[in-house]
């Protein structure tokens, strides 16, 4: 008799511990494209050493930005789409917009002082991937979610130096590859074309060395912004 009444227990128990059905989960995909605008802040550090001893000078610079941005995701809804978790892939083509500073002289009267100088920096296409999480409000066609990611954006930097005693300017210039890393916030409105709006902020340091025989300079780049974009995606 004992037995006969733990049975119909157990078998309920493991009814409420097993995970939802697999069948109710839900697969999608959408693509789509819209404009980036962003704020950028470069924040450029130069350090020149000779011999035994090193100076180091700091500017920073801000300027807007634009690109566009082409996507595209995949989509797993789970508790009745009430949840969803997403991953998915960006191309950024920038406009030509450069951010420019002045570095200044250290003037301590040293071999290795900085000498005064313009620096600038640009991006360039950039690829990215990202994942995000949501949740559905409203009457369910709608999802508010948060997002992390990272780009591979190349970018150009220059910096330059004008010697006071002599006036000869030199400068040294690059690409390189920068990997900002993001994290924001979103709305995915819905629709047959549904708007998809986000707020992200990113951040990234990229480091330069140049030597010569009795000469190292070390140049860096903090770059830090705020972009807001609207995209409109077709989703299937």
């Amino acid at each position: 008799m004992t037995r006969t009444r733990l049975l119909p227990l157990v078998g309920a128990s493991c009814a409420v511990l097993l995970p939802a059905s697999p069948s109710r989960a839900q697969v999608s995909y959408s693509f789509g494209l819209g404009p980036e605008i962003k704020w950028l802040t470069v924040e450029h550090t130069k350090t020149v050493t000779i011999g035994g001893g090193s100076s180091t000078s700091t500017s920073a610079a801000s300027g807007p930005g634009l690109a566009a941005r082409v996507f595209g995701a995949g989509h797993l809804d789970l508790s009745g789409g009430l949840l969803r978790l997403s991953g998915g892939i960006e191309v950024i083509v920038p406009a030509r917009r450069v951010v420019e500073g002045t570095i200044s002289p250290t003037n301590s009267g040293n071999p290795h002082d900085v000498w005064p100088g313009r620096w600038d920096f640009s991006d360039g296409i950039g690829l990215g991937a990202n994942f995000r999480v949501g949740r559905s409000v409203g009457d369910g066609n709608s999802l508010v979610y948060g997002i992390v990611g990272a780009r591979r954006l190349r970018s150009e930097f220059a910096t330059g130096g004008t010697n006071p005693e002599t006036g000869i300017a030199g400068e040294d210039r690059t690409r390189l590859a920068r990997w900002p890393l993001s994290v924001g916030a979103g709305l995915a409105l819905g629709g047959p074309w549904p708007a998809d709006l986000r707020i992200i902020y990113t951040r990234s340091t990229t480091d330069w060395l140049v030597t010569q025989p009795g000469l190292r300079l070390d140049y860096r780049y903090v770059t830090s912004g705020v972009s807001f974009s609207v995209g409109i995606a077709h989703r299937r």
